[in-house]
């Protein structure tokens, strides 16, 4: 049997060995290619994982903004003018000048309000407690905005509406329009300390005038 030439044996080798560098060089690209993927892979989730995190920050900043204007309530800062007694939003002056009931409807008027309605027993109380200081007696009274001239034994406040029977601070049988000073029957009301007093509505009297209070911004 003969030898192979050497030419050839070295030339099979050669090529041999050019075929070991060529599938290193792939698998070192493959390496690299895989690599390159796995690095891109975990930036992208980093990336994700950043965006969840920054939403939920801010959905978690929007429920503590909700929660704040929730749990802060914020007082409306009211203001009246000089002469004028500030509660709850409405504005009240206590006149020092005795008129009739029409003429101090008219002068409260003038100020841009109305004779006071009493909505509550609190503003009752509130309007009481401001009297008593005003007061020089037991018949100093002040007109409130209730008349029964519109309509005979029927209540009516300055708006039209009528007196809702549950809430009254009568003096006992006051609202009986018995006739007095006035042929007419007393048909005007005026308020003390505490009570409700009804009489003509031609006497003399201090009244109390009732508007909305100016909100001012905080």
């Amino acid at each position: 049997m003969m030898s192979r030439p050497q030419k050839y044996i070295e030339g099979e080798a050669l090529h041999s060995q050019h075929a070991k560098s060529n599938n290193a060089l792939k698998l070192r690209v493959a390496v690299l290619v895989v690599c390159v993927l796995l690095v891109s892979a975990l930036v992208v989730i980093y990336l994700l994982f950043e965006l969840l995190k920054t939403r939920e920050m801010l959905r978690n900043l929007e429920l503590k903004q909700v929660t704040v204007k929730t749990d802060v309530t914020v007082e409306p800062y009211y203001k009246c003018e000089d002469g004028w007694e500030q509660h709850r939003g409405k504005c009240y002056y206590f006149s020092t000048r005795k008129s009739s009931w029409d003429q101090s409807k008219t002068e409260c008027s003038t100020k841009g309000g109305g004779l006071v309605k009493i909505d509550s027993s609190e503003e009752q109380s509130f309007l009481g407690k401001n009297v008593q200081q005003k007061t020089a007696g037991y018949d100093d009274l002040f007109w409130i905005g209730l008349t029964g001239s519109a309509e005979e034994g029927k209540w009516l406040w300055v708006d039209g509406s009528p007196l809702n029977e549950r809430l009254t601070f009568w003096k006992d049988q006051e609202a009986d329009d018995l006739s007095g000073e006035d042929p007419d029957g007393d048909d005007c009301v005026g308020m003390g300390p505490m009570y409700w007093f009804d009489n003509s509505c031609k006497v003399p009297q201090r009244s109390i005038c009732e508007k909305p209070a100016l909100i001012l911004c905080g």
